[in-house]
């Protein structure tokens, strides 16, 4: 594949995700599949044509290889974002954007041991793709503190739900609520590591 190129890729699905984000799934031609074959914390680069001008704008995989069959990345509205707003706006199933193949280095070395993930808002979405990946291939342990403004904000809320419940013994999820709780304190944030001082830790 030539670095740097662009490809054409159909909009499968398009999914709300909470008032403010989007998921868009993108269905990868057989052809394509080898160049589109990715790492979970990896970025796809889009080329938007919004206002007459293309415009590159790098969004996070929310999709985990091995798991799910398209790609899919998940896009929150950014106050004069051109593109952010085009995408949530826009797009529908059925488009098509042009499209870089997988890149990036916020991924795990490996998938065995245990894992402190903490993530913010749309910072959630390379570390669900992480956090899924441990669930399914590896056998450590996973805490995850998540911050949002407050409980409409939550992206992927049932499914992190759904997968603490599957994996009592291995996924611990704690929602900080900046609404709720006001913002962490370094003590607190200390506290959230303890146990896992051998951890891979990703923070996004």
């Amino acid at each position: 594949m030539t670095a740097n190129r662009y490809h054409r890729l159909t909009v499968q699905a398009v999914t709300d995700e909470t008032p403010d984000a989007r998921s868009i799934t993108l269905a990868v031609p057989e052809g394509l599949a080898d160049s589109f074959r990715y790492r979970p914390g990896q970025f796809l680069t889009l080329r938007l044509a919004v206002g007459g001008r293309h415009l590159p704008r790098c969004y996070s995989m929310s999709s985990t290889p091995g798991l799910d069959d398209a790609l899919r990345v998940t896009v929150k509205r950014v106050a004069g974002g051109r593109g952010s707003n085009w995408l949530c706006s826009h797009l529908r199933p059925g488009d098509s954007l042009e499209v870089m193949a997988p890149a990036g280095l916020f991924t795990p070395a490996g998938l065995e041991g245990d894992f402190v993930l903490a993530a913010g808002g749309s910072g959630i979405t390379p570390v669900f793709s992480i956090l899924r990946a441990v669930l399914a291939r590896g056998s450590g342990r996973i805490r995850l503190l998540y911050a949002n403004r407050d409980e409409r904000s939550v992206i992927f809320r049932d499914a992190l739900q759904a997968l603490a419940a599957e994996h009592p013994s291995r996924l611990q999820v704690i929602h900080w609520l900046d609404s709720v709780q006001g913002t962490p304190s370094v003590a607190q944030l200390a506290a959230f590591g303890h146990g896992f001082e051998a951890a891979q830790a990703f923070i996004c």
